[in-house]
């Protein structure tokens, strides 16, 4: 007839009931690890070259740096003894490249920009650090995404177009798997992904136009001619047109300065000799390679300068005395 089992085989089976549970949970959550996506992309908005050259653009990696972790249950006390870890490498060196110009924009990379995480290529970044634990949320066992971004250093005189790198990126973890006290476990792995980075940069102008004084007469015919130069800087390699407007009240082709309803007529010549009207349309219109100062393909740091001359047309009625304006508008396109 078999026996009762003792208080001490009582208290066996449990303890066995007990080490079978903790195996369970010590070996089960692969959720622990990280999963890495394979290529994820950062674009920066589109800028122009003035732009690139003055403020520093930025922009991050979405939907983050091609991996998501699992965060720790454990505190800073084993934060040496986890990580999630990226070493990173460029195609370009750290440099955003236009492939047609050759030109470079060189940018900085951050595991999060607000905290000053810097990453550098070719070196270790261990996310599971002090700084950035409670930041990502990398404490508590909730999914997070592990975030990169970019931010270009101010770069002058480029081209327009688009400026591309890609970044690879090593990855590499060891995060606890489970505990309240102590780590019963890690869950390690590696993967790779890259981070395709674009920028497109767009041509821009910088006009310079003083304003154009024909002085005081009493008479029409006591006005002389009066020359102006429009100074005009464009992006590299963007070659571009420049047209004045007829003014506020012109009478067909003929520019008029007006004062109380009275008008003063006259006219706008490219160069300082010639009679071909500077207008906004067609064959009227001058281009970068027919400037007076340094004509041809704009090189982005030299202003190129187109001359007229403004004068009072002769034969007309001389208007009551006063003072005639008009706003002539200078258009560029490129």
């Amino acid at each position: 007839m078999p026996q009762p089992p003792t208080a001490l085989h009582r208290n066996r089976r449990s303890w066995s009931i007990g080490a079978m549970l903790l195996l369970l949970l010590c070996i089960s959550p692969a959720a622990w690890s990280c999963t890495i996506s394979p290529s994820v992309t950062a674009t920066f908005a589109s800028a122009s070259s003035f732009a690139i050259a003055s403020t520093p653009q930025t922009t991050s990696a979405q939907p983050n740096a091609g991996a998501v972790c699992r965060g720790s249950v454990l505190g800073l006390a084993v934060v040496s003894d986890q990580w999630i870890r990226a070493t990173l490498s460029s195609a370009n060196q750290g440099a955003l490249v236009n492939a047609a110009s050759g030109d470079a924009i060189s940018y900085r990379i951050f595991a999060l920009a607000a905290a000053n995480e810097e990453i550098f290529l070719n070196t270790t970044y261990n996310y599971f650090n002090p700084v950035l634990i409670d930041l990502l949320g990398l404490i508590g066992g909730q999914s997070v995404n592990i975030p990169m971004e970019f931010r270009t250093l101010t770069t002058a005189n480029v081209a327009a177009g688009t400026y591309t790198d890609t970044i690879t990126i090593n990855w590499n973890w060891r995060i606890c798997n489970v505990g309240v006290l102590v780590c019963l476990g890690f869950r390690t792995g590696s993967g790779v992904s890259t981070v395709s980075l674009s920028m497109a940069v767009t041509p821009d102008c910088a006009i310079q136009s003083p304003d154009l004084d024909f002085g005081s007469a009493p008479l029409v015919a006591g006005f002389d001619p009066v020359t102006q130069t429009i100074d005009i800087t464009c992006t590299k390699g963007s070659d571009f047109s420049v047209g004045l407007s007829d003014g506020q009240q012109p009478a067909a082709s003929i520019r008029r300065m007006e004062n109380n309803g009275n008008y003063l007529e006259y006219q706008l010549y490219k160069g300082p000799t010639g009679s071909e009207r500077w207008g906004n349309t067609g064959s009227e219109r001058r281009s970068s390679a027919t400037a007076d100062t340094n004509p041809g393909t704009p090189s982005g740091v030299t202003g190129q300068g187109f001359t007229y001359r403004g004068e009072i047309l002769p034969g007309q009625t001389t208007p009551p005395s006063g003072t005639y304006t008009d706003v002539i508008v200078v258009d560029v396109i490129f």
